[in-house]
């Protein structure tokens, strides 16, 4: 099995119970890492899918696009099920892309 399938096959595992595609969780990975394989399954070990209105409240929302985003687990699972704020969206993408050019 090639690197390519071995990532879609992750990433769709990873997406499968939220009704998120490997594809889509490529377009939510930061660009510098979108064509290289290795890169993004290493990203997304590391990253919860984090919804910003909590799919607890909101199920229907636990696929839309525009509702979720890479997170790290810490401060993803300490907000329970508050709705992210702008602040936390974009500290959770600062340090996407941080740890896209520095990767653990």
């Amino acid at each position: 099995m090639n690197a390519w399938q071995q990532a879609y096959d992750y990433l769709d595992g990873r997406g499968a119970s939220y009704g998120i595609s490997a594809e889509e969780m490529i377009a939510k990975a930061p660009s510098i890492i979108q064509h290289d394989p290795h890169s993004l399954v290493s990203f997304w070990e590391e990253k919860d899918i984090s919804h910003i209105i909590p799919t607890s409240t909101h199920p229907e929302l636990a696929g839309d696009f525009n509702n979720w985003i890479p997170e790290d687990p810490g401060p993803n699972h300490a907000r329970h099920d508050h709705i992210m704020s702008w602040s936390d969206q974009c500290h959770a993408q600062f340090d996407n892309l941080f740890d896209a050019l520095w990767p653990f």
